[in-house]
């Protein structure tokens, strides 16, 4: 959408607005992509063309213009090789010296109503040119009329004066004597102007002292405040490394050492479900804390601090574990503690210990989940307090954004492990003819609900996994396995589409399935995630839909019966195995159809992207 569409759009929001019409009428424009001829309401005023939509009851314009053409800068042509033909011509719009055009292809119903349009827009472009050409001479006829008449005017100015110059000589003296001290006065006044001038070039010079010292001033607030959160960090980091020294050598060393007496309180794999990477951690950190150190020990104004977050926080990486187990080491050192006695009498002497505060383990076991937002929030305070010109400005921000990429990518990992879990406790609960069914591929449950399968009255409910569609029969606590569906041999067909079109895995890189009632919009494998939904029964809109069977669907239209062509899709499986797939509402139908196709398109990525790294490696 053209800069002058949109301010047109702004100052005429509906067809009433315009005032004084050459000429409007109703007449037929071919789309521009879909290629169909529309009914669209023409007005014409002044050099400009404007097209609006048209109410199909009424035939009145209705809402914004559509489109504009200047036509000034248009050309027509007749068009001999359309349907419409010969009532049809091209409007084309040069746009500049980009040698871009736009173009339409206009129709009218009648002979009469084609001859006057096409002979009245070529007409307003001349008419125009002449009435511009007559403003310039209109201009500047008026230009020499009014030079004439200051001429005139000068000249008897002149007259008048020459006559009082002859016949009063005194005033011509007198004249003179004024003229000399009007000149005197300013002098005068040139005089008092520098002096005053000087005067305030002094205060200005004053002003800039005070602000430079101001200046100054704030400079240095900025610089004790800097220092200030450089020590907040370092104490911050001291107490934090003492703690996890404190769990090494409060809980972890003498949880081993009791193994080693045979006095076990927790076994080797125990310590390691609670604590984790912990001493890795210790280690982590506490070379972290001696750079730290090193920096402020040198502390001087042109210090900086955030190259040291670029240069070494790699290691925080290895937080990963740690952070992934942290739900199960909490559900973990609950259930010791309920069940083992000895381990409960140990925390309690380990809190009564001095060194520890008296704080429980659970204080202590979330502090490597807060640091690395504790970094990423001391970091930005030290950027405020930093100048746009100071040498740590632009390794702060460096060093901020490296933070938060490591932030991001522990809290991925996590998630990754929360979905696994959930696919995990899925397949615990599946059954297939009494056995226990596992598989490998499937990492993340993308939806799962209720359903209905043709010929299939015990199918009642669907899991879509990232790798395969799960269709079992639900019933009480039992949860039967009917199908096991892999995505990669999987095929989905529309059957609401008159076009009768079907997505498989190897789908095109841009794949735009059309029909009369509905149309489905899928972007390239680079964002698959990206499409949009339109209907002429309802019209949802659809984004991501793909997040774990989440509804982002808004519609108006009434649920049909099951059996409806209009909540049913299939699925083909082989050329001689198809499902066919009936749900309540046409909005549960589309998610479903939209979240599967997205899967399929998101395995076609993953496999080319394996296919390319393949490539490179041999040519490598």
């Amino acid at each position: 959408m053209s800069q002058q569409l949109i301010e047109i759009r702004k100052r005429i929001n509906d067809y009433s607005k315009l005032k004084f019409p050459t000429k409007q009428g109703i007449l037929f424009k071919k789309s521009r992509y879909l290629k169909e001829w529309r009914n669209r309401f023409f007005v014409v005023e002044e050099d400009i063309l404007y097209y609006f939509d048209v109410e199909k009851t009424s035939n009145k314009p209705i809402g914004t213009p559509l489109g504009i053409f200047n036509l000034l800068k248009c050309s027509f042509t007749l068009v001999t090789n359309e349907k419409r033909s010969p009532l049809v011509f091209r409007i084309q719009e040069e746009n500049g010296d980009n040698k871009d055009y736009k173009n339409c292809l206009i129709s009218c119903e009648s002979s009469d109503e084609f001859n006057q349009w096409f002979q009245l827009l070529p007409q307003i472009k001349q008419t125009m040119d002449r009435k511009e050409l007559l403003v310039i001479k209109l201009q500047a006829m008026g230009r020499k009329k009014l030079q004439r008449l200051k001429y005139k005017q000068l000249k008897e100015s002149a007259l008048i004066i020459q006559r009082f110059y002859h016949l009063h000589e005194g005033e011509r003296k007198l004249a003179r004597f004024i003229y000399n001290v009007i000149k005197v006065q300013s002098f005068v006044r040139c005089f008092i102007d520098r002096m005053r001038f000087k005067r305030m070039k002094e205060e200005i010079m004053v002003i800039q002292s005070h602000f430079h010292v101001i200046k100054a001033k704030n400079r240095l607030e900025k610089e004790f405040m800097r220092r200030r959160i450089a020590q907040e960090l370092l104490s911050t980091e001291k107490s934090y490394v003492y703690n996890l020294k404190l769990i090494i050598d409060i809980f972890i060393r003498p949880l081993i050492n009791f193994n080693s007496i045979e006095q076990r309180v927790l076994s080797v794999s125990e310590i390691s479900g609670v604590f984790g990477n912990w001493e890795r951690l210790y280690k982590i950190n506490s070379d972290l804390l001696v750079l730290i150190q090193l920096k402020l020990d040198h502390w001087s104004i042109n210090q900086t601090i955030g190259d040291l977050f670029i240069e070494n926080t790699d290691s925080l990486f290895e937080y990963t574990p740690y952070v992934t187990n942290y739900d199960h080491s909490r559900k973990l050192l609950d259930k010791l503690t309920a069940s083992n006695t000895n381990f409960r009498n140990f925390l309690d002497a380990a809190q009564r210990d001095k060194r520890s505060k008296y704080l429980d383990i659970s204080s202590f076991l979330i502090q490597p989940i807060q640091r690395l937002p504790r970094y990423e929030l001391l970091l930005r305070d030290l950027l405020k307090s930093t100048s746009t010109q100071h040498q740590d400005h632009k390794y702060l921000t460096k060093g901020i954004v490296k933070i938060k990429e490591i932030t991001m990518y522990v809290n991925d990992q996590q998630k990754e492990r929360e979905n696994l879990s959930q696919v995990i406790q899925i397949q615990k609960e599946l059954f297939m003819d009494n056995i226990k069914l596992s598989f490998s591929s499937a990492t993340r449950l993308i939806r799962e609900g209720e359903i209905k399968v043709s010929k299939k009255k015990n199918w009642n409910y669907m899991y879509l996994f990232n790798s395969q569609l799960v269709i079992i029969q639900k019933k009480d606590d039992k949860k039967l396995v009917k199908e096991v569906i892999q995505l990669e041999h999987l095929a989905i067909r529309d059957d609401n589409s008159n076009s009768g079109c079907t997505i498989t895995n190897d789908s095109a890189n841009d794949l735009l399935i059309n029909s009369s009632n509905n149309l489905l919009l899928f972007s390239s494998p680079s964002s698959p995630s990206s499409y949009s939904y339109s209907s002429s029964s309802s019209s949802p809109d659809l984004s991501n839909s793909g997040s774990g069977g989440s509804s982002a669907v808004n519609t108006s239209s009434q649920a049909l019966p099951i059996g409806s062509i209009g909540n049913k899709f299939t699925l083909i499986i082989s050329s001689k195995t198809e499902i066919s797939l009936y749900f309540d509402t046409p909005e549960e139908k589309n998610n479903w159809f939209a979240d599967i196709a997205i899967t399929l398109n998101r395995l076609e990525t993953q496999k080319k992207n394996f296919e390319k790294s393949i490539n490179l490696q041999t040519i490598n």
